[in-house]
């Protein structure tokens, strides 16, 4: 049993027949268009990763739209835990208590809500574990305007993360 794909003819056409419907789908749901399309992308390759058997199924047009109702809740669920470690981080004193999280959802997730140089000053601290003195010596600062950076944009983020 080797690692190759099945005939992509069958893929292709279901990919072709299905794909408007399970973004406009996702879309709704999801609420962003970007997200859709990562929620419609994995549950492609879920279904190609197992193509053998769900090319068998009478309704795999049905399995994709399960499959994908799957991921978004996993989507929504990843997105509410990142949510609360965030909102957690704002209101903690100490940033280096908080747990480290996967550095590219954050950054999907919040990465537009705040200035980028900033931002990664703050995801330095918070998820890379980096002291202000060496956040500071990184980014050519004194220690004080690292705190005072930091400190702002926790705020802001608390601001934009506390809006409806």
């Amino acid at each position: 049993m080797g690692n190759s794909i099945p005939d992509e003819g069958p893929i292709t056409t279901l990919y072709q027949e299905m794909y408007g419907r399970m973004i406009a789908y996702a879309s709704s749901v999801l609420g962003d268009r970007s997200l859709a399309e990562e929620a419609v992308q994995d549950t492609f390759c879920i279904f190609c990763v197992k193509a053998e058997t769900t090319l068998r199924y009478e309704n795999p047009q049905g399995w994709l739209m399960r499959t994908l109702q799957n991921v978004m809740r996993n989507m929504q669920r990843h997105r509410a835990a990142a949510s609360r470690l965030i909102m957690q981080s704002l209101q903690t004193e100490r940033l280096e208590e908080l747990l480290v999280y996967d550095e590219e959802d954050v950054e999907l997730l919040y990465g537009d809500l705040a200035a980028h140089a900033d931002f990664q000053l703050l995801k330095r601290v918070v998820l890379d574990g980096c002291t202000m003195l060496e956040a500071a010596q990184e980014r050519g600062i004194t220690v004080e305007a690292c705190k005072k950076r930091i400190q702002r944009l926790r705020a802001h983020l608390k601001r934009k993360l506390s809006d409806p």
